[in-house]
C-alpha cells in the first residue's frame, strides 16, 4: 500500500495498490447488479446501492485484507487504528452526489475506488470559513455558500464545483483516499454517472 499526503495540511492522502492482484481478479468476475442490496441511510433517493456482504464473499476478504495493513495506515496518517469497518456502495446510471461535509461521526474514512469508472472520483474542495454554519444538530458541519442559496438541487448548481478546488481523486481501481474528518473537508462527486457507469467503491470507517 502507497499513502500520500495531497497537501502540507496531511489531513486528506492518496492510497494505492491497497489489495493484491488476487483480489481484484477475483473481485472483477463478480456479477454485482446481482448481489443483494438496500438503501444508504439518508441517501435513499440517491441512485446508490448498499451492497450485502455475506460470509465467506469476496467483500469479507476485503474487509479483512484491508485491516491487516492498519498499522501502515496508522504510521502514515499519524493516528492509532484498532479496528476498520466498511460498506460497499454500488453507484448506479444517475448518481450524483452533491457537495457536503461529513458528519463528525466520521472521524477517519478510507474511500476504495474498486472498479474504474471515468471522472468519478471525489473532489475536495476549499470553502471559505464563513460559508461553513456550525448547528447543533447530527449533522453539526452546514456548507452554506456566500452567493447561493442551496434549494436541493443536483451538484451542478453550486458554485464551489467551479472552484476553488483543493483535490479531484481518479476514480481507478484499488486507489483511492483518507480522510481526517473536520468542518472543512467539503467534498463531492463532479459528474452525474451515465446509462453505462457503475462506480463501486467501499467506504471504512477507520476506528481509534
Amino acid at each position: 500500500m502507497e499513502i500520500t499526503a495531497i497537501d502540507s495540511r496531511k489531513d486528506l492522502f492518496e492510497v494505492k495498490d491497497v489489495l493484491s492482484n488476487e483480489t481484484m481478479d477475483k473481485l472483477s468476475k463478480v456479477e454485482l447488479e446481482d448481489i443483494s442490496w438496500k438503501r444508504v441511510d439518508w441517501q435513499e433517493d440517491i441512485e446508490r446501492r448498499q451492497l450485502d456482504v455475506a460470509p465467506g464473499s469476496i467483500f469479507e476478504q476485503i474487509v479483512e485484507e484491508i485491516n491487516s495493513q492498519r498499522e501502515t495506515i496508522s504510521k502514515a496518517i499519524g493516528r492509532n487504528i484498532k479496528n476498520i469497518t466498511a460498506n460497499f456502495w454500488l453507484d448506479m446510471p444517475g448518481f450524483n452526489f452533491p457537495l457536503h461535509i461529513d458528519n463528525p461521526g466520521v472521524v477517519v474514512a478510507l474511500q476504495l475506488y474498486l472498479k474504474d469508472c471515468d471522472n468519478a472520483g471525489t473532489r475536495f474542495y476549499t470553502p471559505k470559513d464563513s460559508e461553513i454554519e456550525i448547528r447543533d444538530d447530527e449533522q453539526h458541519w452546514h456548507y452554506m455558500p456566500e452567493d447561493i442559496i442551496y434549494s436541493g438541487t443536483k451538484a451542478t448548481d453550486y458554485r464551489a464545483l467551479y472552484g476553488p478546488v483543493r483535490h479531484t481523486f481518479s476514480c481507478v481501481k484499488n486507489t483511492g483516499y483518507i480522510m481526517l474528518n473536520g468542518y472543512n473537508q467539503l467534498h463531492g462527486v463532479p459528474i452525474t454517472l451515465g446509462k453505462d457507469d457503475l462506480r463501486l467503491s467501499a467506504y471504512c470507517f477507520c476506528e481509534e
